[in-house]
């Protein structure tokens, strides 16, 4: 396989430089870690990396494009990520101090973070982005974009990680009620900021 080592520096820089800048998923898995711990998260964590993963097929194969040149489905599609991430928020403001009752009951899981991963308007920006400004192996569609797509997952998957870690992090600050509510609701008002500004862009 013939690599073009510019392209892929350039490929690799705008790579960590746009997915792991903050956002509607970023933000979601560093709330999630910092209001429900590593552990708890963990799920809602595997449930967007494989959200995410799906999206990338869909968008390297071009599914997406052909989606999106629908009106009434860009509409839609982007109905639905909008109303997830205002689900996600809610939960993560009203998400109660450490030690309180029914805190691990409110997490989300899997099913969460996968509409997390698969409904991310920033997401597809990004994937839509790398696959189209950047040719790492020439003369080889087909390998140029499963070879994108595979960087792209491994690399999404440590920085997601890495978020969900960066959240956890906070967990010390949570014993005391006042600090925890007042986490949550900026994380929560950074989630909708993202959200908002995924969607107008």
């Amino acid at each position: 396989m013939l690599i073009d080592y510019p392209q892929l520096g350039a490929f690799l820089a705008a790579l960590v430089a746009l997915v792991a800048s903050p956002g509607p998923a970023t933000l979601g898995l560093a709330a999630a870690g910092a209001a429900f711990g590593f552990n708890t998260a963990r799920p809602f964590l595997i449930g967007s990396i494989c959200g995410a993963a799906l999206a990338i097929t869909l968008v390297g194969s071009g599914v997406v494009s052909v989606l999106m040149a629908q009106p009434e489905v860009s509409s839609i599609l982007i109905g639905i990520a909008a109303a997830y991430m205002l689900f996600l928020a809610y939960r993560i403001a009203t998400a109660p101090p450490i030690g309180e009752t029914g805190t691990k009951g409110r997490t989300p899981g899997f099913g969460g973070g996968f509409l997390l991963g698969i409904t991310n308007p920033k997401g597809y920006a990004v994937f839509a982005t790398l696959f189209s400004g950047f040719v790492v192996v020439p003369n080889d569609v087909t390998g140029d974009a499963i070879f994108k797509g595979l960087a792209l997952f491994v690399l999404l998957t440590v920085i997601d990680v890495s978020w969900l870690v960066a959240g956890n992090a906070l967990r010390h600050l949570f014993h005391d009620p006042k600090v925890s509510r007042r986490i949550n609701l900026a994380f929560a008002a950074l989630l909708l900021a993202s959200v908002a500004l995924a969607v107008a862009l």
